[in-house]
C-alpha cells in the first residue's frame, strides 16, 4: 500500500504531502481543481514516462516521492525492506531520474516492482471496452505471470519462424532472378573457361615477350660478355694461386691470398659457364613470339571486359560454376528450407495453442466472476460470455499476441439475447463492467493498492449506492483510492480528501486537505447541489454519512 505521497513543483502543485491509510480513501473536488494532476503524479511512481512540460512554470525540476509498505511476499521476491521510498525527478534539461531507497534504478525495474504493488485505472481506460481488439489484454491481466511465460516463449519462436520465412521468400525470389541470369552466367563461364587461364600467366607472358622483343640486344651482350671473359688470361690466376700456396708455410697471409685468388678463379669460371649456357639456350622463334603477342592481347582484352585481373577471373570462374550449380539445385535446397520453416511454424503455433488454452480457462473463470460482480452492481439479470475465434494451422498466420481474437458478448436485460458489449453497453454499464474487471484483476494478482479515477461516471441513484458498497467491500482486502463525483461513494469512504485551487502570489495552485466531519458534510452537500449549497443538500449529506 502507499503510505505517503509528496509532490513538489508539478503542474499546478507547488508542494503537497498526503498521508494515506488503509481502507477506502476518496478524493473529491470540482472539475479542474487538480484531481487529474494527483493521479498523474501517482502514475509517475508506477513507471509512467515523464514529461518535462509538467514541471511547474519557473522551476527547474519536479519531484514526486512515494513511500510504500510491502507485504512479506514482495519483500522476499525483490529482497527489499518492508518500507520503500520511490522518487521520480523530472528536470528541464531532459534528465529524468528514478530512485529506490536512495539508489538510482531504471524505469523498467521500477515497473516490475510497482505492477506487483498496485494498479491505476484512468478515466480513458473505460473507453478501451469500445475496442474489441484489446479484449485479450483484459484476460491476460488476470494471470499475468503464467500468460507472460508462454507468451514470451511464443514470441521467440514466432520471431525465429518469421525470420526464416523471410529468408525463404528471398531464396525463392533469388531463384527466379538467377534463373533469368543463368544463360548470361553460362556465357561468361564458357568465355572464361575457353581461355584456360593460369595463375600469374599474364605476368609470365609479358616477361617472355620482353625477352623475345629484345632478342638481338640480349644475344649481342651475352656473346660480347663471354668473349671478354674468355679472351683474358684467367688461367694465369690459377697458377698465381698455386705459387702462393707453395710458400704458405712461411707466412699465413700467403695462404689467405692464395684462397682468395682460387675463389675468384672458380667464380669467374662459373660465370663464364653460365653465360655460355644462356647463349646456347638462346633461340628466337618468330611463331612463338606471335603467339605470345596474341595471348597477351586476349588476356588484356578479357581483363578490360570484366574489370578483373587474370587471377581474379580465375576466382570468378569458380563463383560462376557455383551459381550455375546452385540454380540447378535450387528446388532441392528450397524444399529442405521449406521443411525447416514449416517445422518452426508448427513449434510457434503449438506454443500459441497452449497460450490459447490457458486464456480459455481464464475466460471461463472470468465469465463467472464478472456475472457475480455485476449482480452486486444492479445488473442482476446480466449474462456474459467470451467467444474465442482461433486461427487454424492451415491459415499459416501468427498474430503478435497469439492465434486468438475474442469478443465480449453480454445481455444486460432479462429476455435479451447476447450481443457484443461494445455495441450495446451504455456508459454507466461499461463503467460497472470495468469496475468488475479491475476488482477481479486486483484480487487475482494479490495487489495491495487499487486507484480508480472516476470509474463511476454515468452511474447514479441506487446503482451508485451499490457501487459504493462494492468499493467498501473491496477496500477490506486492499487499499482503495477513488477519485469520484458520486456523493454516495464519498460518504462511504474511511478517509476523505478535498482538492481545490486557490490564487497565491498571482499563481494558481492546487491544495489537498483531509476533511473532518463538518467539511465532509459540506463537500458531499456541494456534490448533491446543482449550484449553491442548500439546506436540503446538507441534510441529505448527513443522512448519507450515517448510513
Amino acid at each position: 500500500m502507499i503510505q505517503t505521497l509528496k509532490v513538489k513543483d508539478f503542474a499546478l502543485i507547488e508542494d503537497i504531502t498526503i498521508n494515506f491509510e488503509s481502507g477506502l480513501t476518496v478524493l473529491t473536488g470540482e472539475t479542474g481543481s487538480g484531481k487529474s494532476i494527483i493521479l498523474e503524479a501517482l502514475n509517475l511512481l508506477f513507471a509512467k514516462r515523464s514529461d518535462q512540460e509538467m514541471i511547474r512554470h519557473g522551476k527547474d525540476k519536479a519531484v514526486v516521492t512515494g513511500t510504500f509498505i510491502l507485504n512479506e511476499s514482495l519483500q522476499q521476491i525483490f529482497e527489499l525492506p518492508q518500507q520503500i521510498t520511490i522518487i521520480r525527478e523530472i528536470e528541464k534539461n531532459g534528465r529524468h531520474k528514478v530512485f529506490l531507497n536512495d539508489n538510482q534504478i531504471t524505469l523498467t525495474y521500477l515497473k516490475t516492482i510497482t505492477e506487483k504493488i498496485g494498479s491505476i485505472h484512468s478515466q480513458n481506460d473505460t473507453f478501451l471496452l469500445l475496442d474489441n481488439s484489446l479484449y485479450l489484454n483484459f484476460i491476460d491481466e488476470i494471470d499475468k505471470e503464467n500468460i507472460n511465460k508462454i507468451l514470451t516463449s511464443y514470441l521467440i519462436k514466432r520471431s525465429e519462424y518469421l525470420d526464416n520465412l523471410k529468408h525463404l521468400e528471398h531464396l525463392k525470389q533469388k531463384k527466379a532472378e538467377d534463373i533469368e541470369q543463368k544463360e548470361f552466367y553460362e556465357y561468361q563461364l564458357n568465355e572464361i573457361k575457353s581461355l584456360n587461364l593460369e595463375l600469374n600467366e599474364l605476368e609470365n607472358l609479358e616477361q617472355n615477350y620482353e625477352k623475345l622483343k629484345h632478342f638481338d640486344k640480349i644475344s649481342n651482350n651475352l656473346n660480347n660478355s663471354y668473349q671478354i671473359i674468355n679472351n683474358n688470361q684467367f688461367d694465369n690466376l690459377y697458377d698465381a694461386a698455386k705459387l702462393l700456396e707453395a710458400i704458405k708455410e712461411f707466412d699465413l697471409d700467403y695462404q689467405s691470398q692464395s684462397e682468395k685468388i682460387f675463389n675468384l678463379y672458380y667464380e669467374l669460371d662459373e660465370i663464364k659457364s653460365t653465360i655460355s649456357n644462356k647463349i646456347y639456350e638462346l633461340d628466337f622463334d618468330e611463331n612463338e613470339f606471335n603467339l605470345i603477342q596474341e595471348r597477351i592481347y586476349e588476356l588484356k582484352k578479357l581483363e578490360e571486359k570484366y574489370n578483373k585481373s587474370i587471377n581474379e577471373l580465375i576466382n570468378y570462374q569458380e563463383e560462376l560454376e557455383e551459381k550455375i550449380n546452385l540454380i540447378a539445385n535450387y528446388d532441392d535446397y528450397i524444399k529442405k528450407y521449406q521443411q525447416k520453416v514449416d517445422n518452426l511454424y508448427l513449434q510457434a503455433y503449438n506454443e500459441a495453442y497452449n497460450l490459447s488454452n490457458l486464456r480459455q480457462k481464464l475466460a471461463k473463470k472470468l465469465e463467472k466472476q464478472i456475472i457475480e460482480q455485476l449482480k452486486d452492481l444492479d445488473l442482476d439479470k446480466a449474462k456474459f460470455q467470451i467467444i474465442f475465434t482461433q486461427l487454424t494451422k492451415e491459415e499459416k498466420t501468427l498474430l503478435e499476441n497469439g492465434i486468438d481474437s475474442i469478443e465480449f458478448y453480454i445481455s444486460l436485460n432479462e429476455g435479451e439475447p447476447l450481443k457484443p458489449l461494445h455495441k450495446v453497453a451504455s456508459g454507466g454499464e461499461r463503467a460497472r463492467f470495468m469496475f468488475a474487471l479491475k476488482s477481479i484483476y486486483a484480487k487475482q494478482n494479490n495487489l495491495s493498492l487499487l486507484v480508480l479515477d472516476e470509474i463511476d461516471i454515468g452511474i447514479s441513484g441506487k446503482t451508485a449506492a451499490k457501487m459504493a458498497n462494492k468499493m467498501v467491500e473491496l477496500s477490506k482486502d486492499l487499499q482503495l483510492l477513488v477519485i469520484t463525483h458520486l456523493p454516495q461513494v464519498a460518504a462511504k469512504a474511511d478517509h476523505h480528501y478535498g482538492i481545490s485551487k486557490q490564487l497565491k502570489n498571482e499563481r494558481m495552485i492546487t491544495n489537498i486537505t483531509k476533511l473532518d466531519e463538518t467539511k465532509r458534510i459540506e463537500m458531499i452537500a456541494l456534490m448533491l447541489s446543482d449550484e449553491s449549497l442548500s439546506h436540503y443538500a446538507i441534510e441529505q449529506a448527513k443522512m448519507l454519512l450515517k448510513k
